[in-house]
């Protein structure tokens, strides 16, 4: 048997989530070189899909600047599930601001949604009120001054993250929402009313290119027919979204990633995200 890998300056954990559901797991990743300033925080959720390239980019860009880019603790957050099909069935209620059938081209679906829906505002809770706490205590435990936090995610969880940018910007004053699943409950997240932002608060939203047009383009994702594509509004919804933040004052980076879509988008949004989130 080889030997585990090890992570520098890493620390993981899984934390009960107070009901019968399986609790969260959180991996963490600190700076690799001392700082006196405060270190800010990525919340990545989708956890073991997006932490080792969060960590990996934070890492690379901090010792190539020379210090420009600041040092950033990588938090990835998943659903300690081990069951795949069971993990995608939490991440219809854990990430969904709202209870919602869904319908049309989508109505095949609730039956990955049996876990229910609408169950976001439950796990914001247990980000802000224990998992955060989580990892102030372990950023301190090293010596590190905890800072700023952004919260991150792609598809469902990037609408959670959009969602949590809106409801608690105090906690989470940026976010990344990759390719954001914004058309659920008939994209009823681009009504709200974002208010006034300062230029401090940022948010990069992206869509692939090839996630509405032409279905032939979408491989490797085989489960995106032409009619849920258009329900869908992937580029559309993302824009909208971007140009309606950028009007509240925030500081907004809006991407259609070319020759990409729903899923291979991740990693080249994750590096331009964060660049902006800390850059």
């Amino acid at each position: 048997m080889t030997d585990p890998l090890i992570l520098s300056a890493s620390d993981s954990w899984t934390t009960p989530s107070g009901s019968s559901e399986p609790g969260l797991r959180v991996h963490v990743s600190l700076p690799t070189t001392p700082t006196s300033q405060p270190v800010s925080v990525l919340v990545l959720l989708d956890g073991d899909f997006m932490f080792l390239t969060a960590t990996e980019f934070a890492r690379t860009l901090g010792l190539v600047s020379l210090g420009d880019f600041p040092p950033v603790a990588v938090v990835g957050v998943m659903r300690d599930e081990p069951n795949p099909l069971a993990y995608i069935t939490s991440r219809f209620r854990d990430f969904t601001p709202d209870e919602w059938t869904l319908p049309g081209p989508f109505a095949a679906d609730n039956a990955m949604a049996s876990k229910g829906t609408g169950g976001a505002p439950e796990f914001l809770r247990l980000l802000v009120d224990v998992v955060l706490p989580q990892v102030r205590a372990r950023m301190n435990a090293a010596g590190h001054a905890m800072g700023e936090c952004a919260i991150g995610g792609w598809s469902l969880s990037g609408l959670f993250a959009a969602w949590a940018w809106l409801e608690h910007s105090d906690v989470f004053p940026r976010a990344m929402a990759i390719t954001p699943s914004l058309w659920w409950n008939d994209a009823s997240i681009l009504s709200r009313d974002i208010g006034k932002r300062p230029a401090s608060h940022r948010l990069f939203v992206c869509a692939g290119e090839h996630e509405e047009g032409d279905v032939s383009k979408v491989y490797p994702q085989r489960f995106a027919n032409a009619d849920q594509r258009v329900m869908a509004a992937m580029v559309r919804n993302a824009e909208t979204f971007g140009q309606r933040a950028t009007e509240s004052g925030a500081s907004v980076d809006f991407a259609i990633y070319a020759g990409e879509h729903h899923v291979t988008v991740q990693s080249s949004a994750i590096a331009r995200g964060m660049l902006h989130l800390f850059g």
